[in-house]
């Protein structure tokens, strides 16, 4: 199945102005799949400035190759930006990968953040490894993201992207103030079903509800990559690769900004504001043992 690239503009009143028409070409759960050159070159086509990786970008024990490709190619083109996922917890040969990633370029964030100024303003990259990475999962995570969102307030960075892997503790992070989070993992529920969408996505469930797209609560955005890569011997049905670009849009500024939608190579569809549960997250039909709990 082809590899797809959607775009979205994501507007923010929080955004500095310098970083109007900011892009961010955003990678998730490549699970070492190889693309040759395809999204090296789709990547360096949309000339982004920085990449954000949002875990599972290896899969098996000691099989790197394509995702160590990827990444040597990727920090040719911008500045990247790598978390881990869950995969990445299970595997032995993770630190070994996470210090090659190192070596060559990539700034590998650990539960810590990185500014980027423009013009004299500035943004807050912050990185937070998979909850099943923290001794208490979910608790210890959030405990650490709002430590983390504070020490950005407090150096007075008005803006905050958030790279983590997990899209269904979307209320976890507008409860910790991030202005936009980019996450991946629900694999764009694998196998979608015409006019019905995703069947089935892991820590969701059946006919899950974050799995692509744009979610917007009390002004805060998360952008949801449905990945490149398979973690299941389930092919991906009715559910392309996807190489997913945010252009970040501060009212007043430059880059036209009227609507968040995504525009498709193929296609282009509204993305509607989605209502935010109570319990913006569930631990249904782990994905494997080793996932974090509440």
């Amino acid at each position: 199945m082809k590899m797809v690239t959607t775009r979205y503009k994501i507007i923010s009143r929080k955004l500095p102005t310098a970083f109007d028409g900011f892009k961010i070409a955003h990678v998730s759960d490549l699970h070492n799949r190889e693309f040759g050159n395809e999204l090296i070159r789709a990547v360096a086509e949309e000339k982004p400035n920085i990449i954000a990786i949002t875990g599972d970008i290896i899969h098996r024990e000691n099989e790197s190759a394509a995702a160590e490709k990827f990444a040597l190619g990727a920090v040719q083109v911008a500045p990247v930006y790598y978390v881990a996922g869950n995969h990445e917890k299970v595997l032995s040969c993770y630190p070994a990968f996470a210090a090659y990633l190192s070596d060559i370029g990539v700034n590998v964030l650990k539960n810590e953040y990185k500014t980027i100024e423009r013009d004299g303003e500035k943004i807050a990259v912050i990185g937070m490894n998979d909850p099943t990475f923290f001794q208490k999962g979910k608790t210890d995570f959030v405990a650490e993201l709002n430590r983390l969102h504070a020490c950005v307030e407090e150096e007075g960075v008005a803006f905050s992207v958030l790279l983590s892997h997990r899209p269904e503790m979307f209320a976890r992070y507008v409860e910790a103030g991030i202005d936009l989070s980019l996450t991946g993992h629900a694999h764009g529920g694998h196998v979608r079903l015409p006019f019905i969408g995703a069947f089935y996505a892991p820590n969701q469930g059946l006919m899950p509800k974050y799995t692509e797209g744009v979610h917007t609560h009390c002004g805060k955005i998360m952008v949801i990559s449905k990945g490149l890569g398979k973690s299941s011997w389930v092919p991906r049905m009715f559910n392309p690769p996807e190489l997913v670009i945010e252009t970040l849009c501060s009212i007043g500024g430059e880059t036209p900004a009227t609507e968040i939608f995504p525009q498709t190579c193929e296609t282009e569809s509204e993305q509607p504001e989605q209502n935010l549960d109570a319990n913006g997250e569930t631990d249904k039909n782990d994905e494997n043992t080793q996932e974090a709990k509440n």
